[in-house]
């Protein structure tokens, strides 16, 4: 086996970990807008390899790598410039998990923004918060941790957005913000009025970060639905929750990482891999089912990611290439390529990106 080749397969994993997961709560947001707008959901769910099973229990959680995938595939079958910021208002307290609970039984909307960090992770890993002090104003800004371009700023607009309307939900009056800063460029027009109509602010496009801004004064408004005794049970339950988030991610990576070292030897069927963790394939099953993906989808992302990254070694013939993903013929690699990229593996290794490289 070629040590560049081995190299790789110990680097490169179906899923990527950095990604983190996404609740259910927060995948129906955007399955609920396509739904509106007569998108074949199942069909988009199939493409990008989602259980749709898995979407029927609110605290099941799927990998934001597959959740990135399937927020690019909703978009790029959609019309809709502006999808991300019309998912907003498909936003409810179930929303944000149990975070959103949390929310509403704080005693005014300072102590429920002050909940965001600590339990975001309950929503995913999608994006991190921070807040800044500016004097009487107050700002909360959003760093989308996604890596790709289209679906960030969907999804910043997802968020900032949702962030308002549930924010008015909570303290029962429509409040405006002082301020919004967007790092996306300016739209149209038009989009841009859409904007306007739903912050109802100045708007501030190309700049450094993605931000609300308000009056200070606004933390102090009291939430009608606050309950303090249900509340400390309920930041019980989210710790809980955490907890456990972090041990299943860490079994999906560990998975990846395992089927990547396996393919050259033939053993990665589902049997092989479930024995090296010392469980049984109905185990193994039932914890994929628990994140959303099946074994047969992280079997084609590792293959697929390590396939690109050894098809950009020019060194690597396409017969050894086929061996190290454990195809037993080229013929097999070939169409199983071209299946999943509508591109053949030589047109991919000749394309500009990889000859640059």
């Amino acid at each position: 086996m070629p040590t560049n080749a081995s190299s790789t397969a110990n680097q490169v994993t179906g899923l990527d970990d950095s990604l983190g997961q996404a609740s259910v709560p927060a995948v129906k947001q955007y399955l609920q807008l396509a739904q509106e707008q007569q998108l074949d959901v199942d069909a988009i769910c199939q493409q990008v390899g989602l259980e749709q099973n898995l979407l029927l229990d609110n605290s099941n959680h799927i990998p934001g790598v597959l959740f990135q995938q399937l927020i690019a595939a909703l978009i790029s079958h959609s019309s809709d410039e502006l999808f991300g910021l019309h998912t907003a208002k498909h936003v409810q307290p179930g929303s944000y998990s149990v975070l959103g609970y949390i929310s509403m039984n704080c005693e005014n909307l300072g102590q429920a923004i002050a909940k965001i960090q600590p339990f975001e992770k309950l929503v995913g890993d999608m994006g991190v918060t921070t807040f800044e002090p500016l004097g009487d104003k107050v700002k909360i800004r959003w760093h989308c941790q996604f890596t790709d371009a289209e679906v960030k700023r969907h999804m910043i607009d997802n968020c900032l957005a949702s962030w308002l309307t549930f924010a008015r939900y909570l303290v029962s009056q429509e409040s405006n913000p002082s301020e919004l800063l967007l790092s996306r460029k300016a739209p149209e027009l038009s989009q841009q009025q859409e904007y306007q109509s739903l912050f109802n602010c100045p708007i501030q496009f190309a700049q450094a970060e993605n931000a609300i801004i308000f009056d200070k004064a606004l933390l102090a408004l009291p939430l009608n639905k606050g309950d303090q005794q249900l509340l400390s049970t309920l930041e019980s339950h989210a710790q809980a929750i955490i907890s456990n988030l972090s041990t299943e991610v860490d079994f999906a990576t560990q998975l990846s990482k395992v089927i990547a070292q396996s393919l050259q030897t033939g053993r990665f069927h589902q049997q092989d891999i479930a024995n090296s963790f010392d469980i049984s394939v109905k185990t193994l099953q039932r914890r994929l089912t628990a994140q959303g993906v099946s074994y047969q989808s992280i079997l084609d992302n590792t293959r697929l990611d390590l396939a690109k990254d050894y098809l950009s070694n020019q060194a690597l013939s396409m017969n050894q290439i086929s061996a190290e993903l454990g195809f037993k013929e080229p013929s097999s690699f070939y169409r199983w390529f071209n299946k999943l990229t509508q591109q053949a593996p030589g047109e991919f290794r000749k394309s500009p990106k990889q000859q640059s490289e």
